[in-house]
């Protein structure tokens, strides 16, 4: 039986998180693995700190839990506490961060300094910003990190990720496809985290 792989998203109200999550599994699902996507937040509001949940296995029953060791932790807006954010990590995990180089750098001085994983980062909020993706000036991340999120997992075409955005998203498409494709192209690579 093929490993399960667990993904926890980190991010605030506002972002998109939640639609990620839906969007990632529906194209995950039409690659070819079974995916199951669900969220936890608390007051519904802009700015509140909201978690989701993806799980992709080959087999199809798979838990509706939280998720406590993820094997992906995605961090949408790096001004959340680090150690919450990092709870679990597996053991050779990999953590992608929404950042610039100086907000990279606190996050990464957050980190357990025992843990070792993969790191990666993206400037999604730059690239937000870039095609115009803010909702009264709050920069929408969602589908930048989508972008990243499937080019370092492997686990979703960039065809079938754009096709769910399409089925999903309603306004300024262009602007959107052109983030997804800028968030797999400039997500890179900082080096294992190994201290």
């Amino acid at each position: 039986m093929e490993e399960m792989l667990e993904f926890r998203l980190h991010g605030r109200g506002g972002q998109g998180i939640v639609m990620a999550a839906s969007i990632f599994a529906e194209a995950v699902f039409l690659d070819g693995r079974y995916a199951r996507a669900f969220s936890l937040f608390g007051a519904e509001r802009r700015g509140a700190p909201v978690t989701a949940f993806i799980r992709t296995s080959r087999e199809r029953l798979m838990p509706r839990s939280r998720i406590y060791q993820p094997d992906y932790v995605v961090v949408f807006d790096p001004t959340l506490s680090g150690s919450t954010i990092l709870a679990g990590l597996k053991e050779k995990g990999v953590l992608l961060i929404n950042s610039g180089e100086q907000e990279m750098e606190k996050l990464l001085q957050e980190l357990d300094p025992e843990k070792r994983c993969k790191v990666y980062v993206v400037d999604a909020t730059g690239i937000a910003r870039k095609h115009g993706l803010t909702v009264g000036g709050f920069p929408v991340v969602n589908t930048v990190m989508l972008g990243a999120i499937a080019r370092i997992s492997g686990l979703a075409s960039l065809e079938n990720l754009t096709g769910s955005i399409k089925k999903r998203i309603t306004v300024s498409i262009e602007a959107n496809i052109n983030a997804v494709t800028e968030g797999s192209e400039s997500v890179k690579e900082v080096g294992p985290l190994v201290k």
